[in-house]
Parts: C-alpha cells; structure tokens; sequence
C-alpha cells in the first residue's frame, strides 16, 4: 500500500502519514483506529512495545483507538464514571464485571489493566493513606488478651471504608478474617518465642528463632499487600448468588469435575450470564437455560484468593458450600468415572431410590397394612423390624412359612406395582439411561421390589429407552435370596453373558454394595445425601458420586468426545 492509498483509506492527507511514518506525529485515538483496520491488524499493534512499562490505562485505551466517549458508550457507562476508574481506580458494587469488560475491549489480560489501574496516582496515594490506619487497627485488636473483632464503628475502618468507597460493615468483616489470621501466626510466634528461650537443646532454640523471623515475616507481609489487595477486591467483588455460583463451580472442579447447568447450580441463567466471562467458562452450541459452565482457571485463582473474605460476607453461602463439600467429598473424579465407563460391558441399576421414590406419599399406610397382614399370618414382629415395606419382607422372610410369605410378597407386589404406574423418574434419570441407550452397554434393573412394577415404571420412559433394551431382574421367587444376597446381580450377569469384572452396578442403598461385592462386579454408590453417603462409607464402598446428574455430565462428554 503506498503512502498516497492509506492516505485516501483513512480519509487523510498526504503529508499527514508521513509525519506518523517519520515519528514527529501521534495520531488520535480515533485516526489508531482507522489506520489499523486499513491496514488489517489490530490498533495495539501500531503501539510502541518499548514503552509499555510505562503505560497508564489512559494510554492502553488511546494506543486502541478509543476516547473516553468511545469507550464508556460501549460499556454502557457515562464519560464521568469511566474517567473515574482511569483516575481513581474506583467503581460502583453493582459494575464487578467491568474490569474484565474493559480488558476484553483492550485485547490485554484482566491482571494488566488492573496492573495499570494500581499505577494511577490516586490509587498509589490511598494505598499510601491505608496503611497506617490498618496497622493502627491491626495493634489494637491484636493485643494481648484482646477478644474483640474490628466493628463498623470503629473509627479506624470507618476511615478505611471512606477511603475505598465502601460501607464499614463490609471492611469491618473483611478486617475481622485478616485479625484473626494475624491473631493465629502471633499465636505460633509466641510459641516459638518460648523454644527459642527455654529450649533443651541449643538447636532447638536455632530453629525456634527461624520460626519467630518467619511468622514476624508473614504477618508483615500480609499487613504490606492488603492494601492493594483490597483495592483489587473491591472492583472485582461477586455478588452473593455470582460467588455462591462460582463457589459451587470450584467445588465441583476440585471433586469430580465437569461442567454443570444452571439447574444444576440452582441458579439462575441470566445470574450465570452476567458472570465475569475469565472466571467462567459456558460450554457452546446450548440454549442458555441447558448451557453448561465450568470453571476457569482464572475463577480457581479468585476463589483461592478471596474465600475467606467471601466466607465473612456471605455467611449464607459458606453453609451452603459446606453442605456440599460433604456431599462430594471422596466422590470419583470425572477421569476416573470415564475410565470406568469406557470400560464397561454392562450396566446394571438398582430401582427404588436410584430411578425413582414408589412410596413418597403413602409409606406409611403400605407399611402399616402389611403390618397387619403379618399380624394375620401369625407372624412374629420384633421391635427392630423396619418400617420401610422391603425391609419389613426381608425381615420377616425366616419367620413364616413359604406360603405365607408368597400371600406376603403378592399383596406387596400389588402396592408395588400400583405405586410404580403413578412413581416420576427422579432428576437425571431421563437423561442418564437416554444417554446409556445410545452406548453399546448392556443394561438391565436389578432390583429387591417386584419386576411388574419396574415395568409399569418404564411404560412411562417408553419415549425415553427402548424397553427391549433394558432387562429386568426383580424380587427372587424365594425373598431370602434378596440383596445384600448376590443373587440378582449374578442372574442378571449371566443372563446377559456378561463378564462381571466389566460390569457396573450403579445403587444407592448399602444392601446394594454388599450384592455387588459378593458377585465379584464393580459398584457405584450414588450419594445424594450426608447420611446416605455416610452410610455407604461406613459399609466399605469407596466409590460414589454425589448425584444422577454427576453421572449424567460424564456420559454427555463421553458421547460428544466420540462425536
């Protein structure tokens, strides 16, 4: 292109790009801009990477061709809101996604506009302004004997709020976690104090001194940086539901992994869409209320970094991370349940509990009819008999003869199969045995409840599964052969001609793991509850999954990896 064209390109004289080309001229922010489209690169790439060091985010923006005006119009911000942010590095609660909107626009990574913010000089003089009232906080509530946690009314964190444009009680939380971090680490140091005196041997009192230098280091290192971190905190802090979202996400990643809806999240898809785009990752090709997120590598750096602040924000969430964590913990990774299914010949299911819920609304009157049937047979109930209808047959399968057991088994065979014609698969289900009869798995239920209604439950999936796909095993002639007897599970393998160290049993209950264990097959315990998972450990089962939907992720994967 000569000189002559790119001048006629960009609507300019002559002379004009000379004086660019010579480097007595820099061009506006908008002519950056119509330069680097004629000439097809981006307008960063007609900056100077020599200066870069010195860069300030007004001249990040100017070197892409936007003005204020330009840019603030596309964030959808006013000139005077975004000025602000390039000169105080300050921003609204309800804007935490703007940092990575803006680092978007400017083609650089979220850590390098935040980089640039910090050199702005209003920022360097609030960080400057900060430390002496946070370590005038830190001396008063980190005294000996001193129990109490920094409060909104302290003037000190009134002063630091003021400074960071943010309410009291949300510094006074925060400044409460660091105290009693820094309360922790004088704790040890005290302790090493004592060795470094007092210890038996002149190596001990060596080491005990290196304690002291360390814990004095990092207590004054983490004094030294919150400044800065809290500056960075409040221009990228969550919102309740977003943290709670990308909390769960985090937990999922680090347990079995995979991506997950926002059904899944119990959350709502435009809270998921509104979500900085580096801390999350939505997975293509879905409708927004299916579409699948994961976790970023950004969003696992965030969640390290802040949990704890987020812990003291949003006491809330924490329980209910908790409340997961010990749903997942110890459950297969993602790696390992793909493993297992690629290897995998056979899939056999266990049925109530796992498919669906028969008596959720009348276990109690099926439970106290069969009681008086009993009481008719003559047969004895002890006061541990359990309540649920199987348990009770199983119970009381040594007491009776064969046929007052079979009268037994045939009425609860009728409440079974009539439960069975009004029972809902329970979430995932549908998805999970949609995805399992597009495998090549043989499949089969495998149940202790009658086979009719395993069948009345599946006339309602006809759409879902090809039934002829799907066998069924249920209660044995003779209930003594019930699980944890591995009766069922060894008929089922060998009807199908299946190899039982390639067959898996997916299950619920421990009467399922036990089968399993005795037929010589693998096991998968789905676990959707503490105490059901509690359970399953105490009896010896190890692997597990924290729902359907866990497995439902895995198998969606497998099949659009084999596509």
């Amino acid at each position: 292109m000569s000189v002559s064209e790119l001048a006629v390109s960009i609507g300019a004289a002559k002379e004009e790009i000379l004086l660019y080309e010579a480097g007595t001229r820099y061009p506006e922010a908008p002519r950056i801009k119509q330069l680097a489209e004629a000439l097809g690169i981006a307008p960063l790439d007609l900056a100077d990477p020599g200066g870069k060091d010195d860069w300030t985010l007004a001249d990040l923006r100017r070197l892409n061709g936007y003005r204020v005006r330009d840019l603030s119009g596309e964030l959808g911000l006013s000139p005077r809101t975004y000025s602000r942010l390039e000169r105080d590095g300050v921003i609204s609660q309800r804007r935490f996604a703007l940092v990575p909107q803006i680092a978007d626009r400017l083609g650089v990574s979220v850590a390098e506009v935040e980089r640039l913010i910090g050199k702005a000089p209003v920022v360097q003089q609030r960080l400057s302004s900060v430390r002496p009232l946070l370590h005038a906080v830190f001396d008063s509530y980190t005294q000996a004997g001193c129990l109490k946690i920094p409060s909104s009314d302290d003037s000190n964190v009134r002063a630091i709020a003021s400074l960071y444009a943010r309410p009291a009680a949300i510094l006074a939380a925060l400044l409460g976690q660091e105290t009693a971090r820094i309360r922790d680490l004088l704790r040890r140091r005290a302790s090493f104090a004592v060795t470094a005196d007092f210890g038996a041997t002149a190596d001990e009192q060596a080491d005990a001194r290196k304690g002291v230098e360390a814990q004095t280091a990092r207590i004054q290192r983490i004094i030294s940086l919150l400044p800065q971190r809290l500056d960075t905190f409040f221009r990228c802090m969550l919102p309740s539901e977003h943290w709670r979202a990308l909390a769960h996400l985090s937990l999922v990643a680090t347990t079995v992994g995979g991506p997950l809806t926002p059904a899944q999240l119990k959350t709502p898809a435009d809270i998921l869409a509104s979500m900085p785009p580096h801390l999350i990752t939505a997975l293509p090709d879905t409708a927004q209320d299916a579409r699948e997120y994961e976790i970023s590598e950004d969003g696992i750096q965030h969640h390290a970094a802040y949990r704890s602040w987020y812990d003291a924000l949003y006491p809330s969430v924490r329980t209910f991370v908790q409340t997961r964590d010990i749903r997942t913990s110890g459950h297969l990774r993602r790696s390992e349940l793909r493993q297992r299914f690629t290897a995998a010949e056979t899939v056999l299911l266990s049925f109530d509990g796992l498919l669906c819920r028969l008596f959720t609304a009348n276990l109690q009157s099926v439970s106290d009819d069969l009681v008086q049937v009993a009481q008719s047979l003559q047969l004895p109930l002890a006061s541990q008999t359990p309540t649920d209808p199987v348990g009770m047959l199983r119970a009381l399968v040594r007491q009776g003869t064969p046929s007052k057991i079979r009268r037994l088994d045939r009425i609860l065979a009728s409440y079974e199969t009539e439960a069975a014609q009004r029972a809902e698969p329970l979430p995932g289900v549908s998805q999970l045995l949609r995805l399992m009869s597009r495998g090549d798995w043989r499949m089969a239920v495998v149940t202790d409840h009658a086979s009719g209604a395993v069948e009345a439950f599946l006339t309602h999936l006809a759409p879902v599964i090809d039934a002829d796909r799907l066998g069924v095993f249920g209660r044995p002639v003779d209930p003594r052969m019930m699980k944890p007897h591995p009766h069922g599970v060894a008929l089922a393998t060998r009807a199908l001609g299946s190899d039982r160290s390639r067959t898996i049993l997916l299950g619920e209950s421990v009467a399922d793991f036990l089968a399993a264990q005795a037929a010589g097959v693998q096991f998968i315990g789905v676990a959707s509850t503490p105490h059901r998972l509690r359970l399953l450990r105490e009896a010896g089962a190890t692997s597990t999954v924290g729902s359907v939907q866990g497995l439902v992720s895995v198998l969606a994967q497998m099949q659009r990896t084999a596509l």
